[in-house]
């Protein structure tokens, strides 16, 4: 038995240390890609399940061939530090959960053989993030520089290398995605400077208020409102699905977690600012302009892209009355966003696979030779605009009838705002399933079969029993609570 007080190896050297190894092995066995990947997905589920259920109140992991691991020893370098802690935890178990999803497409599907190994090297990145408690300064402040970094090596997750193998493929689309944390960085560093001048004088409110507006901004620029929104459409049309649903779902969870911290730091954003009133303006455009955008999508992939900017507003708008209550509908509406997504981008990664374009022109009659994985699209893509029977009907319902307790105006111009992303379903149903011509592609396989009912099955398992997802949202509390 250890002695108390005994110092055990930091456990995060074992965890990087495995995202290395993972990375390594996954890039050197690229020629296995799909083994490569399926075995990535399982290990990285697995250890998704392990840090959720992680007990940190016993610190101390006695090994079975001697000594111990310290689950909560912080590691330092360059005047930084990373630490696992309870609040952070919840998080890196989503994104584990978040990779597993993406490798398990990216294996399905055969995507880039380098996929896996950027899948574990997005995921080290956004993990340190998560784990980031020290720093020169305040850990905030720095987030956005760090997430500048995270966000152009997601270029080469989008699109791979754009210097040599995909040199042919437009990356302003991914590019346009640096534009809110460049911009943000810029402002946290002045806010942050604020920030220091107020124990100088106190009584001077022009100061916090300075600091709050920056600080506010920045955070507001870093969830890319309309319109500053034009990257993940524009990624969803060009970028393969398992990269797009990695990527953005990455960087959406990082910018959450990182706007809760940043309102429990600075508590005077909300008392000296107008940062609700902006972020309630900002999120109501966004999830219009979804909308209204949808309907002349010409895409399969664009559509499924506005669709997700529709549910993405709803998700800004309900950050707009901070509280538990607030953080309780918002990590709702993400879990039910992370369902519809996966469901909608397993068909669309299947269809690609087969027609090699997901052109709204292309896909006549494709549900007649690729039902199940035609419904997946079609399920996943009306989830995300919370229509009745799909997994995202109850978050939004929620958040419609809490916004409509307030204002039943913007529930409404919400709702309105909906119709048109699900005209734009509608057109492509039309499409899939009349029948205009005989195609020539081929049936759907066992596999991509078994993944789409899966998906299938798991939507409409949420969709009749979200409360699923009740111990999951309360977990998460405690760190964006």
């Amino acid at each position: 038995m250890n002695p108390v007080g005994a110092v055990g190896l930091p456990f995060l050297y074992l965890l990087f240390a495995f995202f290395g190894a993972a990375t390594a092995a996954s890039y050197l066995l690229r020629a296995w890609s799909r083994n490569v990947g399926l075995a990535g997905a399982a290990a990285a589920l697995l250890l998704a399940v392990w840090v959720w259920s992680l007990d940190l109140s016993l610190p101390i992991w006695v090994l079975p061939i001697g000594g111990n691991v310290d689950l909560e020893a912080p590691i330092s370098f360059a005047g930084y530090s990373l630490q696992l802690m309870a609040v952070n935890a919840p998080v890196i178990a989503l994104y584990l959960a978040i990779a597993a999803l993406a490798l398990l497409l990216g294996a399905v599907h055969r995507h880039d053989a380098a996929f896996p190994a950027q899948v574990w090297l997005m995921l080290a990145g956004y993990t340190a993030l998560t784990l980031l408690v020290g720093a020169p300064t305040a850990p905030v402040n720095v987030a956005p520089a760090l997430l500048i970094l995270l966000t152009a090596l997601g270029v080469y997750t989008l699109y791979g290398d754009p210097v040599q193998a995909n040199k042919s493929r437009d990356i302003s689309g991914a590019l346009r995605a640096l534009l809110p944390p460049i911009l943000a960085a810029t402002l946290f560093v002045a806010g942050g400077w604020w920030v220091e001048q107020i124990p100088i004088n106190p009584q001077d409110l022009t100061i916090t208020q300075a600091a709050g507006t920056l600080l506010g901004l920045g955070v507001l620029l870093l969830l890319a409102p309309f319109p500053l929104h034009g990257a993940w459409p524009a990624a969803s049309e060009s970028s393969p699905p398992p990269a797009t649903l990695l990527i953005s779902l990455f960087y959406q969870l990082a910018v959450l977690y990182l706007a809760s911290q940043t309102l429990a730091a600075y508590p005077f954003i909300l008392r000296q600012t107008d940062w609700a009133v902006w972020l309630g303006a900002l999120g109501l455009l966004t999830a219009v302009w979804g909308g209204v955008a949808a309907v002349g999508a010409n895409h399969a992939g664009r559509l499924w892209g506005y669709a997700a900017l529709h549910d993405w507003g709803l998700i800004v708008l309900a950050l707009a009355t901070p509280g538990l209550r607030s953080w309780t509908l918002v990590l709702f509406l993400f879990a039910l966003r992370t369902v519809s997504m996966m469901t909608a981008a397993v068909g669309l990664s299947a269809i690609k696979q087969q027609t090699g374009s997901l052109e709204m022109e292309q896909m006549r009659s494709i549900g007649l030779r690729m039902p199940w994985n035609s419904a997946a699209v079609l399920l996943g893509g009306l989830g995300l605009m919370g229509f009745p029977l799909t997994a995202g009907f109850a978050g939004h319902w929620a958040a419609l009838q809490s916004l409509a307790i307030v204002d039943w105006r913007p529930a409404m111009t919400i709702a309105v705002a909906s119709v048109g992303a699900i005209l734009g379903f509608v057109r492509l149903a039309r499409l899939m399933f009349g029948i205009q011509e005989a195609r020539s592609t081929a049936r759907e396989s066992a596999l991509t079969i078994s993944v789409a009912v899966s998906a299938l099955v798991i939507t409409l398992l949420v969709a009749t029993t979200p409360q699923l997802f009740s111990t999951l949202i309360t977990r998460a509390l405690a760190a964006f609570g």
